[in-house]
C-alpha cells in the first residue's frame, strides 16, 4: 500500500512491522505531494503529482534501503606562534598542539547523495564540553584553548531527519608549558627539596649558632669572672706577699750593716737573694696579669736610651765579674738623642734579657748593644753561653717554659716567665724581639722598638736622684705592721733620719700636731682611717710638708689615686735603705715645685 502526503512518499507491506517513508535522501525531487492520490499506468509503474513536477516509480521493486552518508572530517587548523593565517595539521593519528596554540578550527563533512544544505553537524570534547554543541549545516568547530592533557573530539552529523552518523573520534593531545611538563615539574619538586633542606639547613645552623653564641657568651661571662677573680687573687697575693717581703729583705739589710762573719753574712745573703727572686717571680705574675686583663699602663715619657744603657751596664758590670765573665756595652747611636717611651719597661725587658745571658753563660763575654736600626730603636743582648737548639727556640717565648725544662730549672734556676714577659711588653709597645743562637756558641737576642725621637728638648732623669748626704730629716712614719715599721725605720735611721712611729691614723693626727716634720711616710691600708683619708686630713689641717704613700698594693691604679689624694711620692714594698731615700728626695722635690709654682701663681694674682 501507498500513500502519498505533503511530507513525503509511504509504502506499507504486509508482514513487515514498520512503515518506510521515502523523502529527498532516497532520491525524490521533492517530498511534498499534492492531495491527488498516485495513479497506476498500463505497464504497472505509479505516478504521483508533486509540487515540482510528477514522480514515476515503481511499486513491484523491493524496497531497497537509502545508502548511509559517510561522515569524515576534511580538516584540522590551529593558529600557532602567533602567525596571522591558521596552520593546517596532520589529523591521520592523534593531533599534538603546543602550550601556545590557539583558535583550533576542526572541519567535518557528510558525503552522501542529500542535498548539502540539508545536513546537520554537532561535536563534543569530552572533559571540556557538558553536552553536544550543535554547529548547524557549516560542519565546523573552532575552540579557542584547550587545557594540557589528552582529549577526544566526537563529530556526529546526519542529512535532514535522517539518523545520527559519527564520525571516527578525533584525539587531541595538548602538550603543557615547559614549567608544566614532567621533568620541570621534577625539577621544581627537586628544586623545592633543596630549597627546603637549604631552609632545614639555615634554621639548624642557625640555632647552633644561637647556641654557640649563648655558649661563647657564658664562657665569656665566665672568663671575665676568673680574670677578675684572678687579678684580685693576684693583687691580694702581691699585697700579701710584699708586707712580710719587706721584714725579709729590710732585715736582711739591717743584718748586713751590722758586724758579721762570713758564715753568718753568707746566710744573709742568702736570704736576701731568696727574697729578691720571690719579690721578682710575685712581679712577673702580677705583670702578666695586667697583661692578659688588657690593664697594662706604659708611661710615655722622654729618656734617654743612652743614658739608661749605660745605667744598665754600669749595674750588670760587677754581677758578671763575679761569674768571672767580660761585660761589653757598645753605644753605636750617631748622635745623642732623646726618645718617648716607657723607660721602666724597656729596663724591665733589657734586665731579663742580660739576667739571662749572665746567668747561662759560663765562661766569654756578655755584651749590650745600642744602635738605630731606621725608625726604630735596636738593642741587642748577646752571650757566649751553651746556645739554644731549634726545638728550644720554637717554645722559648712560652709561659713556665726553658731551654731543657726541668733540667735547666734544677741546674740554672728561674721560672720561665722572664722571657715570656719581655715578650708581651715589647709587643705592648708595638715592638719586636727575634733570638738567633748556635749550641756550644752562644746567643743573641734582638729587641727592636718604634721608640719615637723627642723634639720638645725634655729631659727626664731614668736614673737613680741624687740625694744630698747628711742632711737628717725628722720623718713620720705611719705603719700598723710592725715588722714594717722597724725595718722602715731601721733603714732610715742607719742613713742619720729622726723617725717618729705611728701605727695608725689618728695617732699620726696626734704626732704631726705636737712635732714638725720633713716629710711623712704613709701606708696607704691603715686601720681605720686608711692612708688616703688620712693624707686628706693632715692636708685640712694645714700640714703642708711631703707625703710619700709605702704599699704593698700591686695594681696600677693606687699610684693615681695616691696622687690624686695629695701625696707626693709613691712607693711600692718591699723598699731598701737607696729605695726610701730616693723616694723621699723625689717627694721633696715634687712639693718644692709645687709650693713654687702655687707662690708664682699668688703672688700673679696679687700683682
Amino acid at each position: 500500500m501507498w500513500a502519498t502526503t505533503s511530507r513525503g512518499l509511504f509504502a506499507y507491506k504486509r508482514g513487515q512491522p514498520q512503515v518506510n517513508r521515502f523523502g529527498q535522501r532516497d532520491g525524490l525531487p521533492d517530498s511534498e505531494f499534492s492531495m491527488r492520490p498516485p495513479v497506476t499506468g498500463p505497464n504497472g509503474q505509479v505516478l504521483a503529482l508533486t509540487t515540482g513536477g510528477i514522480v514515476v516509480f515503481d511499486p513491484s521493486q523491493p524496497f531497497a534501503p537509502t545508502p548511509l552518508a559517510r561522515l569524515v572530517i576534511e580538516s584540522v587548523q590551529v593558529r600557532r606562534n602567533d602567525a596571522e593565517r591558521p596552520q593546517t595539521i596532520a589529523h591521520k593519528g592523534p593531533v599534538i598542539l603546543q602550550a601556545r596554540d590557539r583558535n583550533l578550527r576542526i572541519s567535518a563533512r557528510l558525503l552522501s547523495f542529500v542535498d548539502p544544505a540539508s545536513a546537520h553537524y554537532r561535536y563534543r570534547v569530552n572533559g571540556y564540553d557538558a553536552r553536544w554543541v550543535e554547529e548547524g549545516a557549516s560542519g565546523e568547530r573552532v575552540i579557542s584553548r584547550l587545557p594540557p592533557g589528552n582529549d577526544r573530539v566526537d563529530v556526529q552529523a546526519r542529512a535532514g531527519d535522517g539518523a545520527w552518523v559519527a564520525a571516527p573520534a578525533l584525539h587531541v593531545e595538548v602538550r603543557p608549558p615547559w614549567w608544566l611538563s614532567t621533568p620541570a615539574q621534577l625539577a621544581a619538586a627537586a628544586l623545592y627539596m633543596l630549597l627546603l633542606c637549604l631552609c632545614i639547613w639555615a634554621r639548624r645552623r642557625r640555632v647552633r649558632r644561637q647556641q654557640e653564641w649563648v655558649l661563647a657568651q657564658q664562657r665569656q661571662q665566665l672568663a671575665e669572672q676568673a680574670s677578675i677573680a684572678k687579678s684580685h687573687f693576684l693583687a691580694t697575693l702581691g699585697h700579701e706577699v710584699r708586707t712580710p717581703m719587706t721584714g725579709v729583705l729590710g732585715m736582711s739589710e739591717l743584718l748586713l750593716a751590722t758586724p758579721l762573719n762570713a758564715k753568718q753574712r753568707s746566710h744573709v745573703d742568702a736570704i736576701r737573694n731568696a727574697g729578691t727572686h720571690l719579690l721578682r717571680l710575685v712581679n712577673d705574675a702580677l705583670d702578666l696579669a695586667r697583661i692578659e686583663a688588657g690593664k697594662l699602663e706604659l708611661v710615655q715619657q722622654p729618656f734617654d736610651p743612652a743614658q739608661l744603657t749605660q745605667e744598665l751596664a754600669d749595674f750588670m758590670h760587677p754581677i758578671a765579674d763575679t761569674r768571672g765573665l767580660r761585660f761589653e756595652y757598645r753605644n753605636r747611636l750617631p748622635a745623642p738623642l732623646m726618645v718617648v717611651g716607657d723607660a721602666t719597661r724597656v729596663r724591665q725587658i733589657l734586665i731579663n734579657l742580660l739576667g739571662n745571658a749572665i746567668k747561662f753563660a759560663e765562661r766569654g763575654e756578655v755584651s749590650l748593644t745600642l744602635s738605630q736600626h731606621g725608625d726604630n730603636l735596636r738593642f741587642k743582648v748577646r752571650d757566649t753561653g751553651p746556645g739554644i737548639g731549634p726545638e728550644q727556640q720554637k717554645r722559648l717565648f712560652q709561659r713556665f717554659e726553658q731551654g731543657e725544662g726541668a733540667r735547666t730549672s734544677s741546674r740554672y734556676g728561674g721560672s720561665g716567665l722572664g722571657l715570656a714577659i719581655s715578650q708581651e711588653l715589647t709587643v705592648a709597645m708595638k715592638g719586636r724581639i727575634r733570638v738567633r743562637s748556635r749550641l756550644g756558641v752562644g746567643t743573641q737576642f734582638t729587641v727592636d722598638l718604634p721608640l719615637p725621637i723627642d723634639r720638645s728638648g725634655t729631659r727626664i732623669a731614668t736614673g737613680r736622684v741624687k740625694t744630698p748626704e747628711g742632711e737628717p730629716l725628722r720623718i713620720l712614719l705611719v705603719e700598723d705592721d710592725p715588722t714594717v715599721a722597724e725595718v722602715i725605720s731601721g733603714l732610715l735611721i742607719g742613713r742619720g733620719h729622726r723617725v717618729v712611729p705611728a701605727a695608725h691614723g689618728l695617732a699620726a693626727l696626734s704626732e704631726a700636731m705636737d712635732c714638725g716634720f720633713d716629710v711623712a711616710l704613709l701606708d696607704l691600708d691603715l686601720p681605720w682611717l686608711d692612708g688616703f683619708a688620712l693624707a686628706s686630713q693632715l692636708r685640712q689641717l694645714g700640714h703642708r710638708f711631703p707625703l710619700l704613700a709605702v704599699t704593698a698594693r700591686a695594681d696600677g691604679a693606687a699610684e693615681t689615686q695616691a696622687q690624686a689624694a695629695g701625696f707626693d711620692g709613691f712607693l711600692r714594698k718591699p723598699v731598701t735603705a737607696d729605695l726610701l731615700v730616693e723616694a723621699i728626695a723625689a717627694a721633696r722635690s715634687a712639693a718644692s715645685s709645687c709650693a713654687a709654682r702655687a707662690n708664682g701663681a699668688a703672688s700673679g694674682v696679687v700683682k
